[in-house]
């Protein structure tokens, strides 16, 4: 009975400790999301923020990789019928703690192109941006108005079963932004 209170009393202090560390990192959200237009091409930028907490940092010099999905979506407004699809996007950014060489190895799919750096700070600016992505690229867009969404999440972290049963707080981890919006218009 004793061993089985301890237990209980454990389990209970680590998710109020990890429940309080998420909350105390704020709400996971989109900012800065900036969109230019020219003939033919919709290029985004934007930076996901409160998306580290102290917790998510000690995992990934751990060495446990973490992985950062975006979905960007772009509609065309419409008065009677639903908004038109234009174009949807899913990318995603990685990254992996080297040990041996203790460098941060980032991959930023959307630029097909696979990085190194020193400092974890960097790797978490790299983590956090999406810098000049062409949403629609060569297309000749219709004049009206445009609605750009965008929207970010965390990769679940996969777990072997035993450790998931132990490490059930892994999942304050987790966060998922709100989608984010922003209308532009189109002129001939």
């Amino acid at each position: 009975m004793l061993k089985l209170s301890a237990v209980g009393m454990t389990i209970i202090f680590f998710a109020a400790a990890f429940s309080l560390s998420a909350a105390q990192g704020g709400e996971a959200l989109i900012e800065g999301l900036h969109i230019e237009q020219e003939e033919g091409t919709v290029v985004a930028s934007f930076s996901v923020k409160n998306c580290f907490n102290k917790k998510m940092e000690e995992a990934v010099k751990a060495g446990i990789p973490t992985t950062f999905n975006f979905f960007v979506t772009l509609y065309k407004n419409r008065a009677l019928v639903w908004d038109k699809k234009i174009a949807s996007h899913r990318f995603r950014h990685r990254i992996i703690y080297d040990n041996l060489k203790e460098d941060f190895r980032i991959w930023l799919q959307e630029k097909g192109k696979e990085m190194r750096v020193p400092d974890l700070e960097e790797a978490k600016r790299y983590m956090q941006r999406v810098e000049g992505f062409p949403v629609v690229r060569g297309q000749k867009l219709e004049q009206g108005n445009y609605e750009l969404a965008v929207k970010a999440e965390l990769d679940p972290v996969k777990l072997p079963l035993r450790l998931e049963c132990i490490l059930f707080f892994v999942s304050l981890w987790d966060f998922e932004t709100a989608w984010c919006y922003r209308t532009m218009r189109v002129e001939p």
